[in-house]
């Protein structure tokens, strides 16, 4: 069995507290090779070791230093639980990492700190030009960058966070920004623009894992000739408050099953295996392979390979979901403690729910995303209802099924007012924090015909799963409607 990790919170708070102990010392600049003549970086350092959507996003600013050092080596460094993922995203010479998994108690700090110190003499030995610290502002990640020995280090930095001074080129973490123009942002590649869908590299399945996937629909019992609606109702051990409620998830399964025909499948990792069949139970008695449950069953390569394939993902603000969109997958992502703004996903076909009180959002990257909910439960999630989350889903479900021609500009914002109003916005570089533009809606296809061109096995899927459904009316105007 292998060895749990150290508890992030654990981790987080050893960073806040030894960490500012190990920036204190400044003669430990010394570390830093001396700089020669300026000359273009052979070898360069990326790091980021949280966050699997970071890890996401993070590919628009590496792709932004493959243009602008196009003969340099590019590395990861990540953890052992990302390397897989990472590797996947084809964007990388190399990827290094540090394994967390130690077990606990002292035992385990002891291990994780005797990993530390192997990790920074490998990098030294590498002799890196550059490092880019994409960690927002944790105290450990400069600690490395600094170890490492490059010449030149980047960073980000803030009055209210002291990370040592160790990065000689720092940014701003701007808020009002997409997390991934931030990240290009410190790679240099600002422009004035935000970061397009098509500047970020999305996961590549291979063979196997599409072979991998089959075989764990298989066994699940998947029905075939049924448009596939994929649901991750977990988000990251960091936050946890970032998840809608359980019995939700319950009730949106069951109504595109048993109101649309479609077949769903949960997903989840292995931690979350026990609360996604929770919520597989809770949707209630189904007919036979219309609702699969995979968590855990699947590697992540196979969890790419299904997201692709799905004609539909609802999922939490977390990895899956930035995954989903990168893909190309119509996403719709539910947001409540965390702000669309910064984390939105960024897609051809992406929603973000929001329904924000007063209080919303809760989380700031400034203080390692530690939710401060003064409710005691995430209120701006509990307050989207199932109807509007199927309501946006059925839309994403026409557009990708009877007109998968088409393809919305970038990613979109929708307001849930708290009457039930839909107010669809995309959000407009340069502005201040808050202001929105409104976008065009997309216009869905009075009927059910499909443009030329249309994968014919795909539409008639669609109109055999809405037929068999509700077949007293026009299937595709039904699904549309608010």
């Amino acid at each position: 069995m292998p060895r749990p990790a150290i508890p992030m919170k654990r981790l987080q708070r050893a960073d806040q507290r030894l960490g500012l102990v190990a920036c204190a010392p400044q003669p430990l600049r010394w570390l830093r090779r001396r700089r020669g003549a300026a000359r273009a970086p052979e070898r360069i350092l990326c790091i980021k070791f949280w966050g699997l959507g970071s890890l996401q996003m993070l590919t628009a600013a590496a792709q932004h230093l493959r243009r602008a050092h196009p003969d340099a080596e590019l590395h990861l460094l990540t953890l052992a639980e990302n390397e897989a993922f990472a590797r996947g995203l084809g964007v990388f010479d190399a990827v290094r990492t540090l394994d967390v998994h130690t077990g606990r108690g002292p035992l385990g700090w002891s291990v994780l700190s005797a990993r530390i110190a192997a990790l920074v003499r490998e990098l030294r030995r590498a002799r890196f030009d550059a490092v880019y610290d994409f960690e927002f502002f944790t105290r450990f990640s400069a600690l490395v960058t600094l170890l490492s020995g490059a010449s030149s280090t980047h960073g980000y930095a803030a009055p209210n966070v002291w990370r040592g001074g160790f990065h000689d080129h720092t940014v701003p973490f701007n808020r009002y920004w997409h997390a991934a123009r931030n990240f290009r942002a410190l790679a240099g590649g600002e422009d004035g623009s935000d970061v397009e869908p098509g500047d970020l590299a999305p996961f590549q399945t291979s063979e196997r894992e599409a072979g991998e996937l089959d075989h764990a629909l298989e066994r699940a019992g998947l029905s075939s000739g049924r448009a596939l609606v994929v649901l991750n109702p977990n988000a990251g051990e960091l936050s946890l408050e970032r998840r809608w409620p359980a019995a939700n998830f319950a009730a949106l399964a069951r109504a595109l099953v048993l109101e649309d025909g479609f077949a769903v499948a949960l997903v989840g990792a292995p931690s979350e295996a026990e609360y996604v069949a929770g919520i597989a139970r809770a949707a209630g008695e189904l007919p036979s392979g219309a609702l699969v449950d995979v968590a855990g069953k699947l590697s992540i390569g196979a969890l790419a390979a299904l997201l692709a394939r799905a004609d539909a993902v609802v999922t939490n603000d977390s990895g899956p979901m930035h995954v989903s969109a990168a893909l190309g997958t119509p996403t719709v992502g539910l947001f409540g403690p965390e702000t669309p703004v910064m984390y939105g996903p960024l897609g051809v076909d992406c929603v973000g729910l929001w329904k924000p009180p007063a209080c919303s959002p809760c989380i700031n990257v400034h203080e390692n995303k530690q939710s401060t909910c003064v409710h005691g439960r995430p209120e701006c999630l509990v307050g989207i209802s199932v109807d509007e989350v199927l309501a946006e889903t059925r839309r994403a479900l026409v557009r990708r099924l009877f007109t998968p021609a088409q393809r919305l500009p970038r990613h979109r914002l929708r307001v849930v007012a708290g009457d039930g109003r839909n107010d669809e916005r995309t959000p407009t570089p340069n502005i201040g924090r808050g202001s929105v533009a409104p976008a065009e809606p997309t216009p869905a296809r009075a009927g059910p015909a499909c443009p030329a061109g249309v994968e014919g096995e795909r539409a008639e899927r669609a109109r055999r799963a809405w037929s068999e459904a509700r077949p007293d009316g026009d299937a595709a105007a039904r699904a549309s409607a608010p």
